[in-house]
This record gives C-alpha cells, structure tokens and sequence, in this order.
C-alpha cells in the first residue's frame, strides 16, 4: 500500500477477465458490491455464474478481493431469514482501493487535466504518435499562444450561435463550470443537454470540453456530467466582459474604512474604565450590551448588524489575549489588551485578518474555505487599487485555481477516511464554494476596510474594489499619493472642533484622530470633537502626548489654535501623564500626583530619591522602558522622555 506504482503493477497483471472484476468493485462506493450487482454489470455481462464466482475466488487469493461479513445475527432472526454466505457482498480492502485509484489518477493528471487549457494540451500531445512531433518547447509555445486574453475571447466568439450564450452565461454565472442538474434549471434557448456534440465542439476551439467531474472524494458535492470552460479561457472571458469597471460605477457605493479598528479600541476603552459581568455561559449582559453599543460608531454598513460586529469583536478580542475573566466573573484587559493601542494600523489588521481567516462561523468545510481564502488574497493583491471589478470575479478565480490544485494540495487524502464514513458526505458544490467566499469577502474583508462594496439600485451587492489601505496591508502596488504634498487636510477650530476633509487615503489619520476624538457626524466631511475624556483615555491606551499634538499640527491647514493645545496639556497633566527619562527621573505637573506615587507601596519600592514636589529619581533597574510598563501596570501614566 506504501508502494502505489507496484500495487498498480501486480493490478495490470492480473489478466483481463480479473482486472474488469477489480475495476467494476473499484467504482462502486466503499468499493463494495452484490454478487447480483457484479452479474448485472456490463463489463462482467459475458461471465456466467461460474465464471464469476471463480474469478472473485481468484482475485481473493491473491489479495485484492475479500467477502463482507454478513448482516448481524439479530437482523437475519428478525427477518426470519437465514444468511446465504454466498449472498454476502464482495469488497476490494479501502487502503488498496485508494492506492490504486490514486496511482490511475496521477497518470491521467486528474482534475488539472480536465480544467485547465494546460492540462488538456498536456493530454492531448501525451499521444506517442503526437509527441514525436510536437517537442515540450513547442508545446510551452502552443500554450502561451492558445491562453493569450485576445485569442480566447476570440475563439468564444467564434462558436455557434446558442452555444457562446451558453458558454458565456456559464462563464460569468457559474465561473466557467455549469453540471448539467443546473443546466436543466435554467432558462435558455438550448433546447435540451447535448453533451456529446458541445464536447467536440469545444475541445476542437481549444474552449473547454463536455464530461463526467467527479469531485466528491476531494470533499465536494459535485459528481455530475459538466460543461467545463478552462480556467485559462474563463479568466479571459471575465477580464473582458466583467472587469474592469462593470458596472462602469455602482448605485451606490459604500465603505467601512478603519471603523472595525476604532470600535475595538471603544470596547477595549469601556471594559477598562467599567466592570463588565458576564453570565455563566460567558456572554456579556444584554443591558451592557446595549450600553457597549452605544460606544460604537454608528455606521455597521449595510452585511452585518451592530449586534454582530460586537460579537465578533468580543470573539477576537478573547482569541487574540486581550481580555481575561476575573474570579468575580468580569472581564479585564490583559497586558495584551493594555499594549493594544500601541500597535500601528497595519499591525492591528493584520492580527485581525489573520482571525477572519480562520473563522469557522461563518458555513461551508473549514478545509477548503481556509485555501480558498489564502488564494483569494493573492487574486485580490493584484487587482488595481480604487477600481471596481464584478463582485463575483475573483471568488470564481480562487474558486478554479483551487479546484485545479487538488491532486497537487493532496485534498483526495484528507478527506480518504471521511469518505470511507457511511454518514459523511461532502457539504458543498462548487458553486457554494464561491459563494460562502463572497460571504467572507462581505462580512469579513468588508468589515475591515480591506475593500469597499458597490450596490445596484436593488441594494444588491455587485461590485468590490481594494482599498488603499487593504493594498498596503497586503503588500499590493499603489500609485501615487492622491492628495498634493504639503497641503494639509484638517482644520482645527478653537472650540475644539476636528474637521478633515477626505483624501481618499486617509485611514491612518483617522485611526489616530479616534485615538483621542469623538465623531461628531459623518457626511462628506468628517467632523470631531476633542475633549478631556477622550484625550484621558487616548494616553490610558498608551498614546503620547507629543504623537497627539504632532497628529493635529502636522496635518492642520491653520496653526493650530494656542487654546486647543494649553487644554490638550492642561487635561494631559490632569489626567496624571508622567514622564521619564534615561536619568531615571520621573516628572509630573501635578504635585498632588507625585504625592501619591510616594505613598502607593507598589511604587514606593522603585523611589531612590525625591527631588522636589515635582520630581523623583527612581532606582535603575532593568531598563526604562520596562520601568515603564511596571508603572503602567500600577495605574500611571508615564511616557518616557
């Protein structure tokens, strides 16, 4: 079984009566047949009964065959009947069986042959009486000229009338694979399944082919006969009619931007400044809920509830170490959670892309969505930035580009012992494959800015295009800046009003403006608001005060107004800020802090010295930064200098 080419080979010998036997058991399922089923065969028609018992012993004895046990003994009795043991079924051993399937598959090339212009140009020229004419390099040429964008298009064109609608309906609906059950479903003017003549006449334009895809071994619910348009064919079809900018422009578009990003920082802000009980099941009171929810920024988009992304941020926030549960059953922000806010904005989405990617809430096999996903973010880094492509393109791509990398991921393996189950079947078809992916696109890569949704007049999602920040994040081409250098997109009024006027790329400002802002509305402008409480909790989550000043200062049309950052100051020294520097010397501007820090037995153990009523010098141990972050944990606020 170690040795699938020698298992192949002792197969191949066996003779041709024998071997027809071993192949009729092999496409049976759990490879197991009836003795009635065996006689009723067409390849085994020709044997008598004789004939076919002595082949069955033949291939007993040489270890490919061997006789099921029968139905239980209470059975028989309940049914009155005795057991027949020549009744009983006959099966090939399943490890034996799935070698010698898997050995005939990689010969044939398996699913890649049959999707793929590649593949089928490999097995046509693997003919002997072709390949001596025709050279690898000249078949390498072959292809290039064959998969050219302008030369499919051109060959789907020139089929018959009935048949490029068929084609191209199959292409832009269903990705390139249509099964015939779903043919029959739809409404088009073919008048019936003619499998065979579309066959021909897609193999001879090198379009796609007509034939028997069985894909239920690989964990997909897909055993019928297909039309099937190669990959290489589909994706030029695709490129041509539905990218880019078809629509040319959605109704209506919508995006989420870095809001995911400032609703996490919310509900971590509110976990630290309140106890939040939870219940024995772990969930968050309902009452608290909706207090949390309020705290949100009121704009979920149009695929998931607020109530939702709440849990889903809940969900990540424990996955991720941010919160811990304490013995009086509330939640707390753990060290993790503490240094949260530090992080930059690509870092905090790609912590939460990496949990999009192993979601498991959201339907569909877990094994196939967790490839399809990795795919699909290679498909999305090279599309261009800002441009609207069929909402459907790239789920069907990473769709086919998976479907023809079967046999090279090893799938049929994986799923060899569930397969083997009476009671596990494959939960989805191809088309639902793409589908759950669109699904994850929507309520995940939506929801993190990555990519912004485009709406028909329906409200019907139809288009997506990358974001700038989703291109970063992924290490996708982007042109130039699009707003002029030098030319600053905040105005910042003395009543403490933050006014941004978009850029288009503006995410990183954004993510630190809700740092220490509160939204006031969202229209074609954005408009914040700074106050004590927000600048407080902007340096609780470990926001500088100079990075808050250098924010509004330098991306400010105007100065920026001496009463807004006196009071930014003045609440920052309020609020307890400290700082530090290499000398080990610990200052405040508020005396009564400093008197405070000297009385708390947690901190009383680092004071070396007090200076004066605003300064301290703390003993030298470990480093500052690590200073730092023991003072933090006491409750102070202290940067270093």
């Amino acid at each position: 079984m170690s040795d699938p080419p020698t298992v192949e080979a002792r197969a191949n010998a066996l003779g041709k009566r024998l071997l027809a036997l071993l192949q009729a058991l092999l496409g049976a399922r759990h490879y197991q047949r009836g003795i009635d089923e065996l006689a009723a065969h067409p390849s085994l028609a020709c044997l008598t009964g004789h004939d076919l018992d002595a082949a069955l012993a033949a291939l007993q004895r040489r270890g490919f065959a061997f006789q099921a046990p029968g139905a239980p003994a209470a059975a028989a009795a309940a049914a009155a009947e005795v057991e027949d043991p020549t009744r009983r079924p006959w099966s090939v051993p399943s490890e034996l069986g799935d070698a010698l399937l898997r050995q005939r598959r990689s010969q044939e090339r398996g699913v890649f042959s049959q999707l793929t212009l590649r593949g089928h140009l490999d097995r046509m020229y693997s003919d002997p009486a072709r390949a001596s004419r025709t050279s690898p390099q000249r078949l390498r040429e072959l292809y290039k000229v064959y998969s050219r964008e302008s030369a499919s298009v051109a060959r789907i064109e020139r089929l018959p009338d009935g048949l490029r609608e068929l084609v191209g309906k199959a292409v832009l609906e269903f990705g390139g694979i249509l099964p015939r059950g779903l043919f029959e479903q739809m409404e088009t003017d073919m008048p019936h399944w003619n499998g065979r003549r579309w066959q021909m006449t897609l193999e001879q334009s090198l379009v796609g082919t007509v034939a028997p895809l069985d894909l239920s071994r690989y964990g997909i619910l897909h055993t019928d006969e297909s039309l099937i348009v190669f990959n290489e064919i589909a994706l030029a079809w695709l490129r041509r009619v539905a990218v880019p900018s078809d629509p040319d422009r959605p109704h209506d578009e919508t995006a989420m931007g870095i809001d995911h990003i400032s609703n996490l920082s919310r509900f971590l802000s509110y976990l630290h400044e309140n106890d939040v009980h939870f219940t024995q099941r772990g969930d968050i009171f309902k009452t608290t809920e909706k207090r949390i929810l309020q705290q949100l920024i009121p704009n979920p988009g149009r695929e998931l509830s607020r109530d939702a992304i709440l849990a889903w941020l809940g969900d990540f926030a424990r996955h991720a170490g941010l919160i811990d549960r304490t013995g009086e059953r509330t939640l707390a922000l753990s060290a993790r959670g503490r240094e949260w806010g530090q992080k930059s904005l690509l870092e905090k989405l790609k912590a939460l892309l990496d949990h999009a990617l192993e979601d498991r809430t959201l339907g569909g096999e877990h094994y196939h969505h967790a490839r399809l996903r990795q795919i699909l973010l290679r498909l999305l880094k090279r599309v261009e930035v800002g441009t609207w492509y069929d909402l459907m393109y790239l789920p069907f791509l990473a769709r086919n580009n998976y479907l023809a990398s079967l046999d090279e991921l090893h799938v049929e393996q994986a799923f060899s012992e569930r397969n083997q189950s009476a009671h596990a079947e494959p939960m989805e078809d191809a088309q639902r494959l793409a589908w759950n992916l669109v699904r994850w696109m929507r309520q995940r890569l939506f929801l993190l800015g990555i990519i912004d949704l485009g709406y028909d007049k329906s409200g019907r999602p139809v288009a997506l295009r990358l974001t700038r920040t989703g291109a970063r994040l992924l290490d996708a081409p982007i042109d130039a800046p699009l707003s002029e250098p030098g030319i600053g997109s905040l105005v910042v009024t003395p009543d403490f009003e933050v006014v941004l006027f978009p850029s288009g790329d503006d995410d990183e400002l954004v993510h630190d403006l809700d740092r220490f802002c509160v939204r006031d509305r969202q229209e074609t402008v954005l408009r914040f608001r700074i106050s004590e409480l927000s600048v407080r909790r902007a340096l609780t989550s470990g926001m500088y005060l100079a990075r808050l000043l250098q924010t509004l200062e330098s991306h400010s049309r105007t100065p920026l107004p001496q009463n807004v950052r006196f009071s930014i100051v003045e609440w920052a020294h309020r609020a307890g800020l400290m700082t530090l520097d290499s000398a080990w010397l610990l200052r405040t501007e508020n005396p009564e802090l400093l008197k405070r820090f000297q009385q708390d037995p947690g901190a009383r153990a680092y004071i070396k010295e007090v200076l004066d009523e605003r300064r301290i010098a703390l003993k030298a141990r470990s480093t500052p930064r690590r200073m730092q972050a023991l003072l933090r944990d006491l409750g102070y606020l202290v940067e270093l200098a």
